[in-house]
C-alpha cells in the first residue's frame, strides 16, 4: 500500500480515473481511520450491526434534523447524503469529533463525487449535535490531492488477498471490529 510523502504531491483524478474508482462514502471514512477495518468491510464483514456505539450514532443521526426535508439522499446507488441542505450544502452528522480527519475527507469525497456529475461547487458541512459543533468543508487542491490518494489506495487495499497489517491504536478497544483484529 503508497502512502502520501510529504512534499510530493499525488497526481489529481482524472474524469475517467474517478469513475474507475468509485467507492461509496463510508470507505473513505474507513480509509481515513484504518485500512484494516476497510480490508474487512470491503469483503463484505461488516461489525457495525453488533456495536452499541454505532446504534447511538444512527440514532442521533434519525433525530437529528428532522426538520430538514431531504434527508438521506441516495445517488448513482453509491453515496448517501445525511441531509441535502437548499441547493448547495451537503450535511454529514457524526456521533463525536473523534474522527473528524475521516469526516471531512468522506464529505470531500461527496463533494468530489457530486462535481463530477455536474453539480458544481458546492459546500459540505460536518454537523455534531451532541457538541453543537459545525464545521464547514470546502473542496481545495490539497482536500482533492488526499482523495487522489485515498482512493487509490483503497483500491489497492479492496484488491489485496489479506487484511493490511496495523499497529495498535488506543481507539481499537472502542471498534466495532476489534474481535476480529486483536481477538
Amino acid at each position: 500500500m503508497t502512502r502520501h510523502i510529504t512534499g510530493i504531491t499525488p497526481r489529481a483524478l482524472s474524469e475517467e480515473e474517478l469513475d474507475l474508482l468509485r467507492v461509496n462514502g463510508t470507505k473513505v471514512n474507513y480509509w481515513a481511520i484504518c485500512p484494516r477495518k476497510l480490508w474487512f468491510f470491503s469483503k463484505g464483514i461488516t461489525m457495525e450491526h453488533t456495536f452499541d456505539r454505532v446504534a447511538l450514532g444512527r440514532l442521533l443521526h434519525r433525530e437529528s434534523y428532522r426538520n430538514l426535508p431531504r434527508r438521506d439522499v441516495l445517488i448513482d446507488n453509491l453515496i448517501r447524503l445525511d441531509v441535502l441542505e437548499g441547493q448547495e450544502k451537503v450535511l454529514e452528522v457524526k456521533y463525536s469529533r473523534k474522527f473528524s480527519d475521516a469526516a471531512r475527507l468522506q464529505v470531500a469525497y461527496y463533494l468530489l463525487y457530486l462535481k463530477h456529475l455536474g453539480a458544481g461547487d458546492l459546500v459540505g458541512e460536518l454537523r455534531f449535535p451532541r457538541d453543537r459543533r459545525r464545521e464547514e468543508v470546502r473542496l481545495t487542491p490539497d482536500l482533492e490531492a488526499k482523495l487522489a490518494e485515498a482512493l487509490r489506495n483503497i483500491r489497492e487495499i479492496e484488491n489485496s488477498p489479506r487484511p493490511p497489517d496495523v499497529a495498535f491504536q488506543s481507539y481499537c478497544l472502542r471498534c466495532a471490529y476489534a474481535e476480529l483484529c486483536w481477538g
